[in-house]
């Protein structure tokens, strides 16, 4: 019997170790983030900043100015980097609002954004100094009363 549950355990457990991390569980993790958001409004960020998919990979969560609101590295937070550039002189931040800005809904009589797509960047991967493709998936939600997008992103191949 524990033999059994054994090799079922390191069958499920080689099986979720083997699955490429996409587009897919990015998506998810927004998504997932963006829910909680919306049900809690501000006092879900520190949830959200729990969130983590594909090992390391996390979510973000920023004003439509660009203020950082939760992000993995704790530095950033209360950062404005609308102007932030990637190595070919991107604003790729800047790109995060105008995606989230693409489309409005409302909520109990407010107007808010809610428009979500990708946006390729260049930017370093942990640990090294060469800049590397990456593509984030972000997606505009209501944050209490305030306009926020959720955003994580994956290194491209």
């Amino acid at each position: 019997m524990v033999g059994a549950f054994v090799v079922v355990f390191l069958m499920q457990l080689t099986a979720w170790a083997g699955e490429p991390c996409g587009k897919e569980a990015v998506i998810k993790a927004v998504e997932q983030a963006v829910a909680i958001l919306e049900k809690e409004g501000p006092a879900g960020l520190e949830k959200v900043g729990q969130i983590r998919f594909c090992g390391d990979n996390y979510v973000f969560v920023n004003d439509l100015k660009g203020k950082t609101l939760m992000h993995a590295n704790g530095q950033l937070i209360g950062k404005i980097l609308i102007a932030l550039k990637d190595d070919t002189g991107k604003r790729f931040f800047a790109d995060f609002t105008e995606v989230a800005q693409k489309s409005q809904a409302t909520h109990n009589g407010q107007s808010y954004f809610n428009g979500c797509d990708w946006v390729a960047y260049r930017w370093p991967k942990p640990g090294q100094q060469s800049f590397s493709p990456k593509e984030s998936y972000v997606k505009g939600c209501l944050m209490g009363d305030t306009n926020v997008y959720v955003g994580a992103g994956i290194y491209l191949p």
